[in-house]
């Protein structure tokens, strides 16, 4: 129950307003009503305690109204004015107008509304009548509408040329006064800090003077309580032109101050490593910038990120990603410098800025220790974790000077240095931007040649080793280029690191292929099975297996027909959850769903265990050296004799010799695709391969790609 003496009013302000106070819990069910609500509605309290102010209400109202008040009080937010009808003992309609604010306890946790309500039932009928008031009821609602923003506030009224300031209880023990003895304006700033005092007189000046409001927060030093923090707002009342008065509010928020500074340290570290974050990087960053361009003197600015980290949280949960995370920072922080500037910028991502502007620096020497650190492993032995970092660093002024551009640059030299399996540390080197910007170049070329539909599909067959018959093909992107003829996919490699682009890139894929298959099927030909590459970010798509599934249906074709092809390395850097039961979906809709690359990825076994899948593609790499090494030859043994002992179907992919096609039918491979039997090629010679006469197919198939 709310304590009305502190909380709403003064004491002898409650006796004669015309109005009660309420509050409700956290479920908005009402708790307490005052006993202005009995004097002013006729009702007793005790039929509406215990429910909330929908279920008490029997009128129809405005639906856009109640929808709108709903809305703030599900946001939690404060609310003023908000009218609604209650039907009085006589039964006579009344309508009443209501003012809350939200309360939330020490922790933050929201325990209910508290607030005040009126009897408008005049006004709504006719405003003429409220005139005569109009200018007390306006200063009861302004008081009102300050009091109810916060908990354990005081109000206060000055009139202009008068000694004395009306003050409620709250304000005196804020103040550290007794409570109820006269105050002057003097008294009562006498607690306050000069400065704050200086601010007090001038506001009150400026509010006299201008007509206008004041909010401030002033530093108070009280005598038993030391030094606090007081918000103190006002508002002048004017009277035919002329300020008459000045009333408002005053608040205790030394905790909210001292709050405030926590958040602002909190704001600026991160809470996992304990480290510096993203923003507060940023601030420095800036302000080295600024020396440095008053100094001339230069700084390093480098970024890293730890390679294969995403693997180690699939494989072994987040907590110990976590545990990574907390020792690279850790040891990165012990071998640096005090003067380095460290911080975790998100997810694995961590950056250093090395000098301040106002010193030079030895370039060499901080490249040797900013190396060491790098490269340090980073072990977890509880979970047998090793993990390195690697990083790219831009020096100022040389690399240059604006401060996004530096950054831009050091996360180039980092995805340069990520190229390079034994690199750990790579400076910005300007070739980089230039690469940076052909492949810029390259992606937006792409994206007019799938508008422009130059990016068709090529199909390789895959072969029955035991017959040379094609059972199925596998369609591969080309980019029918107008300048440089047929680009096949290694040429522009870079699209499928595009999360976007490849996503698009899959669309027009699958969409062709299913009209080809469509327009095959229609003339009669025995295609089998087509494959098409997808990538991480095309299975990450919540919808990605109903569009499948859509697309197939759409072209009346069967879903046994489709093969989904997924890379075993693809799968490790990924979210294997999300792709899991994307793959499930397409396998019980009875699409086929190939491991391409197999042998290549890290614990291949865990992957066999864990993905739906049933065909097996051997990496052409130990195809290649079968013949030469005869650990690569016992290796694809063994994965021909797994893929048959779990049921799948193993093809083995780039034959490229007759010698290569006789081992591997000896081993028990089924299929096999490579140069050997067929290159990839457009859709007409595929129809050819299969027997389709031109006339057969449909006229929109007819003629070229």
């Amino acid at each position: 129950m709310i304590d009305t003496k502190g909380s709403y009013l003064v004491d002898d302000y409650l006796e004669v307003a015309d109005f009660w106070a309420w509050e409700t819990d956290e479920n908005l069910v009402l708790t307490y009503l005052s006993s202005g609500f009995t004097a002013l509605t006729g009702l007793p309290v005790d039929e509406f305690l215990g429910r909330s102010r929908s279920q008490i209400n029997k009128r129809d109202l405005d639906h856009d109204i109640w929808r709108k008040h709903h809305e703030t009080l599900m946001r939690r937010q404060p609310f003023r004015r908000f009218r609604y009808p209650l039907e009085a003992s006589s039964g006579e309609i009344r309508w009443f107008e209501s003012s809350g604010i939200p309360h939330f306890d020490a922790e933050g946790r929201f325990v209910g509304y508290r607030g005040v309500a009126r009897d408008v039932t005049e006004h709504v009928r006719d405003r003429a009548r409220l005139t005569a008031s109009n200018r007390e009821t306006k200063l009861q609602q302004t008081l009102l509408a300050h009091i109810e923003r916060v908990s354990r506030i005081g109000a206060w009224r000055w009139t202009y040329g008068e000694p004395h300031i009306s003050m409620s209880d709250e304000i005196y023990r804020i103040l550290g006064v007794t409570p109820g003895m006269p105050t002057t304006r003097d008294d009562a700033t006498r607690s306050f800090a000069p400065r704050s005092r200086g601010a007090f007189d001038a506001a009150v000046t400026r509010a006299i003077r201008e007509q206008v409001s004041f909010d401030l927060t002033l530093e108070l030093d009280t005598p038993h309580r030391g030094r606090r923090w007081a918000r103190v707002i006002g508002l002048p009342e004017v009277v035919d032109g002329r300020t008459t008065r000045l009333f408002g509010t005053f608040q205790d928020v030394t905790e909210q101050r001292e709050q405030e500074l926590e958040m602002r340290r909190l704001a600026m570290t991160d809470a996992l490593t304990d480290t510096a974050n993203r923003a507060a990087f940023n601030e420095r960053l800036e302000r080295v910038a600024a020396r440095s361009a008053e100094t001339g003197h230069g700084f390093m600015l480098c970024v890293a990120d730890l390679n294969r980290f995403k693997q180690v949280n699939d494989q072994h949960g987040h907590d110990v990603g976590d545990q990574v995370l907390v020792r690279f920072a850790g040891q990165f922080k012990t071998d640096m410098p005090e003067y380095w500037f460290f911080a975790r910028m998100g997810g694995d991502e961590f950056a250093v800025l090395i000098g301040d502007g106002e010193a030079a620096i030895d370039l060499d020497d901080e490249t040797a220790r900013l190396k060491a650190a790098i490269e340090r492993e980073i072990c977890v032995d509880a979970a047998s974790v090793a993990v390195h970092a690697t990083g790219g660093f831009a020096v100022a002024p040389a690399d240059g000077t604006d401060t996004q551009a530096l950054m831009r640059r050091a996360d180039l030299a980092l995805y340069d240095a990520k190229t390079d399996a034994d690199c750990h540390l790579r400076r910005f080197d300007f070739v980089m931007e230039q690469c940076f910007e052909r492949r810029v170049l390259v992606m937006q070329s792409f994206r007019e040649a799938l508008d422009l539909g130059q990016i068709v599909p090529h199909y390789q067959p895959v072969v029955e080793l035991a017959t040379g018959q094609a059972t199925g093909m596998e369609a591969l992107a080309r980019w029918q280029h107008p300048e440089r003829g047929v680009l096949t996919a290694a040429q522009f490699a870079d699209v499928f690191d595009d999360a976007r682009m490849s996503i698009d890139l899959s669309r027009v894929m699958l969409e062709r292929v299913c009209e080809d298959m469509a327009a095959w099927d229609r003339a009669g030909g025995r295609f089998g099975r087509v494959g098409i590459n997808v990538t991480a970010a095309v299975l990450e798509q919540p919808g990605f297996a109903l569009r499948v599934i859509e697309t197939l249906g759409r072209h009346r074709l069967r879903p046994e027909n489709l093969v989904i092809e997924i890379t075993e390395t693809m799968v490790i850097n990924s979210a294997a959850a999300a792709i899991t039961e994307q793959l499930q979906h397409l396998l019980e809709a009875g699409v086929q769903i190939a491991l391409d690359d197999f042998g290549t990825g890290f614990s291949s076994l865990t992957h066999l265990k864990s993905l739906p899948f049933n065909i097996l593609k051997i990496d052409k790499t130990f195809v290649d050296d079968m013949l030469r090494s005869a650990a690569d030859q016992s290796i694809v043994r063994s994965l021909i004799g797994l893929g048959r002992d779990l049921g799948y179907t193993t093809v083995a992919e780039g034959i490229e010799h007759w010698a290569e096609a006789q081992m591997l039918r000896r081993l028990g491979c089924e299929r096999g695709q490579g140069y050997l039997f067929h290159k990839p090629m457009p859709r007409q010679d595929i129809e050819r391969l299969l027997g389709i006469q031109p006339e057969a197919l449909p006229k929109a198939a007819a003629g070229g790609s």
